[in-house]
């Protein structure tokens, strides 16, 4: 469904090994080779397709990947340490793949490995004025126990069609991710993040789960399980438009 190429880039990226000896460099040139071939599962998740409405093909969704250039966001503890800033663009890829199929414009705020400021996401996201807004990251807590998927809109009382609007993507996105990976429900949260606070349209924040959990990391690795992932959100976003 995605082209490979996608993958080499998700492994080129969020693989990182402490140290710059030529001896890091040929672990790193190893277990690229190996989960090359070891981490793209010939399966894919079940994704039966949709008929996308006439008026969805109107509707433009940005998808925000969190993080970028030198702004890693969190990582693995454990090593290889995979950076928080790659799974967000490989997810953000992933996610733009399915709705692109479900008939939805999709723009990301960033396609490569680079810094923008939050502020420049918000501003880019309110001059294109899209339908809605989808910023996506994973998280990270003091106890490696934390785990689960959780959801964030953003509570203003000056646009309160807003603040409902984007309460009921938030709990479909969240319901349909949750039924795919089967993961840890945190719920819908309250979060004053910059990219949902200043944007202007429906707009939510999704924590995919804890890198800082081993278990959960295990899974995060998975392109296979990412794609799952991705296809919650395209579903949670497919179930709120056609509400």
């Amino acid at each position: 469904m995605f082209r490979y190429s996608y993958i080499l880039f998700f492994l080129l990226w969020i693989i990182h090994v402490d140290g710059s000896s030529q001896t890091a460099y040929q672990q790193r040139q190893s277990i690229t080779k190996t989960s090359f071939n070891q981490w793209y599962p010939q399966s894919k998740p079940n994704v039966p397709p949709f008929k996308p409405s006439l008026i969805k093909e109107k509707c433009t969704i940005v998808i925000d990947p969190g993080h970028g250039g030198h702004d890693v966001g969190t990582q693995s503890v454990s090593k290889p340490r995979y950076q928080e800033k790659s799974l967000n663009l490989v997810t953000a890829n992933f996610v733009k793949g399915f709705l692109q199929q479900l008939g939805y414009k999709v723009i990301l705020t960033r396609q490569t490995d680079k810094f923008i400021s939050l502020d420049k996401r918000a501003q880019f996201a309110n001059d294109l004025k899209p339908d809605l807004f989808v910023s996506i990251h994973y998280n990270s807590a003091p106890s490696a126990e934390a785990e689960g998927v959780e959801v964030f809109f953003y509570q203003s009382k000056d646009d309160k069609k807003r603040v409902l609007q984007s309460k009921k993507l938030a709990q479909s996105v969240l319901k349909n991710v949750i039924a795919h990976t089967k993961a840890k429900s945190r719920g819908v949260k309250q979060g004053n993040f910059a990219v949902i606070r200043e944007t202007k349209m429906p707009a939510i924040l999704i924590e995919g789960g804890f890198v800082t959990n081993d278990n959960e990391m295990q899974k995060l690795k998975d392109p296979a399980y990412l794609k799952k992932l991705a296809w919650g959100i395209a579903n949670g976003v497919e179930e709120f438009w056609n509400k």
